[in-house]
């Protein structure tokens, strides 16, 4: 056994439970929108399966991107880990933003600590660790709602203090949140701020479209149909949209796209791509628009 301190996440496909216990009413756009044809696959486990196979497609890219860490997926969840810590989080957050890109919703929790990981192992059946840092970013994953990653101080401190300035996270990446009803607070990993491959090459108004991308097709890509019809998935997708579309005023300060979970409860979107692709055009029209304005100003002082 080897005992050292290091960073996990650990991620899970949001609603799979209900889809699989059938209470989910699956319609043939649902089907179609992952490219299944085939009548005879369509029922709640083929489905299933096609969604766990996206989600690990997406684990092997990280991969692939992050070839430090180490990755274990477990049906519909995944743990991810390494020593290096900068390393686990650049990953959560390409994670994360390929997800919503491929249709996956998913939600995870992301520690630092103590990870226990034994020597020798018959990887054939797979990899797995324990420790502290294990049991905290299971805990930290059902903090709250929507495609979000949940976690604590010592992350927190951790990339954001303990490290050289040029390796360090801003202390923006981070919010804390507090529950009006029991007054916990738990800090949440704001992934959606730097989800560009190399995030210091990228100016803000790049950032800002890569962002209106990601909410553009959580309300409208029709991956996400299946979510939202059930109260309980549309509000995973509502808390979703809320905090991303919040995050847009970091960039545009007079963003008019931020919604409020009410409002996305109460309306009733439709779903398909050729409107995710007009909503994306028109916000991004708009905000090239406030930028090319900024631009102006700045070359005037």
């Amino acid at each position: 056994m080897e005992q050292y301190k290091g960073a996990v996440l650990y991620v899970d496909i949001l609603g799979i439970s209900n889809l699989t216990r059938k209470k989910v009413d699956l319609h043939q756009e649902d089907y179609e929108a992952w490219g299944i044809t085939d009548r005879s696959k369509w029922n709640e486990h083929f489905f299933c399966a096609f969604l766990l196979s996206a989600f690990r497609s997406c684990l092997k890219q990280t991969k692939k991107k992050y070839p430090s860490i180490q990755i274990s997926q477990l049906s519909d969840c995944a743990f991810i880990w390494s020593r290096d810590v900068v390393s686990v989080a650049k990953a959560a957050q390409y994670l994360m933003s390929i997800l919503v890109k491929t249709g996956v919703l998913c939600r995870g929790g992301i520690a630092y600590g103590d990870i226990i990981e034994p020597g020798k192992v018959a990887k054939s059946l797979g990899q797995f660790i324990l420790g502290e840092a294990v049991t905290m970013a299971v805990e930290y994953e059902g903090k709250g709602k929507g495609c979000r990653l949940f976690t604590g101080p010592d992350l927190v401190l951790n990339l954001t203090c303990a490290r050289p300035l040029s390796n360090r996270y801003p202390v923006e990446s981070f919010v804390g949140l507090q529950n009006p009803m029991t007054g916990e607070t738990v800090d949440e990993f704001r992934w959606y701020f730097q989800t560009l491959s190399e995030e210091s090459v990228f100016d803000e108004e790049a950032r800002h479209l890569q962002l209106l991308d990601l909410i553009a097709g959580l309300m409208s890509s029709p991956r996400f149909r299946w979510n939202a019809t059930s109260e309980a998935g549309k509000l995973q997708l509502a808390c979703s949209i809320a905090s991303l579309s919040a995050a847009t005023r970091e960039y545009v300060p007079s963003s008019v796209n931020v919604f409020s979970v009410d409002q996305i409860m109460a309306s009733a979107m439709r779903r398909d791509t050729s409107i995710q692709q007009k909503l994306l055009k028109t916000w991004s029209g708009q905000a090239a628009q406030y930028f090319t304005s900024k631009r102006t100003k700045q070359s005037i002082l």
